[in-house]
């Protein structure tokens, strides 16, 4: 997981009223009494050639980056209102406070249009206005979700303010069919009649994890994950020389395939030979120590991808397919697989899919109000198809628990559906 998932300023020019004008020569500028010395044409000269005394106006200078979190900053007393990991709002409300460097971005692997009903499907997209996503902590699918519909319409309406959020209108999600899943899709509600500001500021916050609820916020339009694949095998210690050794290996390795270039190159807007170079060198590997016994522990290498396409979600999730089919031949540390599906991470409570459950990083942060890490076992959900497969899915074998010291590591299968 990364710093994660999502800002643009505007040069600003000098107006004509912010450029310096030229200074006039001293001599020009006389003071009152020497005015009254001089005879009365030589006053009257003056006052028609002196020029008015000149001011330098400040250059006007690029606004700071917008703060998503001074409006939750502002308000207390002394100037400060976090006290053990927690923010209380003017209104009283109180939430995590974020951790230094910012909630790490869930790596999704699934669209939030999964399994939602077909009529949702053609009317959510014609509602005017900007829109954003929300979702709880471990959330899943409910035939009524009319308590989890209050909980998060106040929570909003308190981090927004009332007066921003008198129009909301937060849409509940319908589900397509049954999914014989643990956490089922559909799970993401709909945000809107709210103004820009407002869902600039959710989305800023990317998380608001409160008493009462914790929800996750996107952009209508989702982020692409920087999450690439789990790579397996490698017989190379958990260290920092170790990832620099096998992303270097990596990108070495989808060099040898150039239709893996090639298909940024025929996927983005604009054709551009230097796109697929940038992702590429953007590649990057973390490693993950996962217990699989009380004595025996795995580690696993997560690729990531700092440097995203500018391509559609289904395509991306195409491109990372070509990565995921390759094998990295290392000359003296083995060769390199991607996980199985039936290995692939899937985090039951922050949905990210390069760890899982028990490794969630979000319930280790201080202050947190969601639910802790679960122990459970998940089922599996086969999400190598990426193209819109709406149908019931019985697939249903057991992964392990994925925490440090017991369990199995693994979470349910597939990454990547569409």
């Amino acid at each position: 997981m990364t710093n994660t998932a999502t800002p643009k300023q505007h040069m600003i020019t000098d107006s004509r009223e912010n450029k310096c004008t030229r200074q006039q020569p001293e001599q020009s500028d006389m003071s009152e009494s020497e005015d009254e010395g001089q005879g009365s044409n030589k006053k009257q000269a003056t006052k028609v050639n002196a020029a008015p005394p000149t001011t330098t106006q400040p250059v006007a200078q690029p606004a700071p980056p917008a703060n998503p979190w001074h409006f939750l900053q502002t308000g207390a007393p002394n100037g400060t209102n976090t006290v053990n990991g927690v923010i209380t709002l003017h209104n009283g409300l109180k939430i995590t406070a974020p951790p230094t460097g910012g909630f790490p971005s869930p790596q999704l692997g699934q669209s939030v249009w999964r399994n939602v009903a077909p009529a949702l499907r053609e009317r959510w997209p014609q509602k005017a206005g900007p829109k954003p996503w929300v979702r709880t902590f471990r959330a899943k699918y409910e035939d009524n979700m009319q308590m989890t519909n209050i909980k998060m319409r106040n929570l909003i309406a308190l981090t927004i303010g009332e007066t921003a959020a008198a129009p909301l209108l937060l849409s509940t999600p319908s589900a397509e069919g049954d999914l014989y899943e643990r956490l089922p899709p559909p799970y993401h509600f709909l945000i809107s009649s709210i103004s820009q500001p407002a869902v600039t500021r959710l989305t800023g916050l990317g998380i608001c994890s409160s008493p009462e609820i914790t929800c996750f916020f996107i952009p209508y339009n989702q982020p692409l994950p920087n999450y690439i694949c789990t790579l397996e095998r490698f017989t190379l210690p958990d260290c920092a020389e170790s990832n620099a050794e096998i992303a270097s290996l990596v990108k070495q390795t989808i060099h040898m395939h150039p239709n893996i270039s090639l298909f940024i190159h025929d996927h983005i807007p604009t054709p551009n030979a230097e796109a697929a170079i940038k992702v590429m060198n953007s590649i990057r590997i973390a490693s993950l120590t996962i217990a699989v016994s009380r004595t025996i522990s795995h580690t696993v290498w997560n690729v990531y991808a700092d440097s995203l396409p500018n391509m559609s979600l289904k395509d991306y999730f195409e491109w990372t397919n070509l990565i995921r089919n390759l094998q990295f031949a290392s000359e003296d540390y083995g060769t390199g697989l991607v996980q199985s599906e039936e290995k692939q991470f899937l985090c039951t409570g922050c949905k990210s899919y390069d760890h899982p459950t028990g490794l969630c990083p979000f319930p280790k942060v201080l202050g947190w109000f969601g639910p802790v890490s679960a122990t459970e076992d998940t089922a599996n959900a086969s999400l190598d198809n990426r193209t819109n497969n709406n149908q019931s899915r019985g697939n249903s074998s057991r992964g392990g628990r994925g925490t440090v010291g017991r369990g199995r590591g693994c979470g349910r299968r597939g990454r990547g559906q569409y």
